[in-house]
């Protein structure tokens, strides 16, 4: 196996080998502990929503009055500056992921400056490469109200755990925000009661676009089971059909007309078909990643 790179890394003021970077975290006493960290992924080297990413995370930081010692201008400048000085080390058909963490300094007043890393790490693009066909597994942590004789048709795919309200209306998945289709309407959870991803703004903004219907509001997993279609969003996968709830299968398991036009529109705006990346990197199919038309 080839050995990864080096990569360049930002922490506290100074640009370094990430090694020299873990090394100088371990000595400080760098912890992610009652920090704030964001991710975005590139397309074809290029970050995706940098400045909407960079927005929330200094949400975060305003609310909790921890001081990143850069304003948003300079945090975008030095990621990019990050991601410039890395982008030799990209291959065809390679993105990477790029993070920053602000966290507190350990030991220090409160209202001190922060602790702040940027750093890049290659994207496992492949990872998903199953998800994009055969659809993601939703299970919820406390399974009730499953219909009789529900067979679960996607068994070895990955699984993403639903969350509910007290109320038992869904919310969000872990690591994604979930949303389904009924009637050709996108049927959306109470923002007010999730983390709205950039993600899954982005799928908002392409159904405004391809005038597809959304409805806010709360819904039950009884709601869910009668879905024609669902699909999970996040940063590193954009959006991954869902092949069945609690063993029972969506209709539209492997993604149907509405999730299709969203995937479709989301390659046009990104200019890479990046299901096809994942196939490639997983070892599938031949070709190019970028879109065409």
């Amino acid at each position: 196996m080839t050995q990864r790179p080096d990569l360049l890394a930002f922490f506290n003021g100074r640009f370094m080998p990430q090694s020299q970077a873990a090394e100088e975290m371990k000595q400080a006493g760098f912890q992610s502990v009652g920090g704030f960290y964001d991710n975005e992924r590139t397309f074809s080297g290029r970050i995706f929503k940098l400045d909407a990413h960079l927005a929330r995370l200094y949400r975060g930081l305003t609310y909790t009055k921890l001081d990143a010692g850069m304003t948003p201008e300079e945090m975008a400048a030095t990621t990019g500056k990050v991601l410039e000085a890395n982008l030799p080390h990209l291959k065809q058909g390679e993105e990477f992921l790029v993070t920053q963490i602000v966290s507190p300094r350990p030991g220090t007043p409160q209202g001190s400056v922060a602790n702040v890393v940027v750093y890049c790490q290659f994207l496992d693009l492949g990872l998903y490469a199953a998800s994009y066909s055969r659809g993601v597994r939703i299970v919820t942590p406390v399974t009730y109200a499953v219909p009789p004789k529900a067979q679960d048709l996607s068994r070895g795919a990955l699984s993403f755990p639903l969350m509910m309200d007290a109320e038992g209306n869904i919310t969000e998945c872990q690591g994604g925000n979930f949303m389904f289709v009924r009637g050709g309407h996108i049927d959306l959870p109470d923002r007010r009661n999730v983390l709205a991803g950039i993600s899954m703004e982005t799928v908002l903004e392409l159904a405004e676009s391809l005038a597809i219907p959304v409805d806010e509001g709360d819904y039950s997993l009884s709601d869910v089971y009668d879905a024609d279609e669902a699909f999970v969003t996040g940063t590193r996968f954009c959006m991954v059909p869902v092949a069945s709830v609690n063993g029972l299968r969506i209709k539209g398991s492997a993604g149907g007309p509405v999730t299709h036009r969203l995937l479709e529109a989301w390659k046009q705006v990104v200019g890479v078909d990046f299901m096809r990346q994942s196939l490639e990197q997983a070892g599938f199919g031949g070709g190019g990643a970028a879109s065409q038309g």
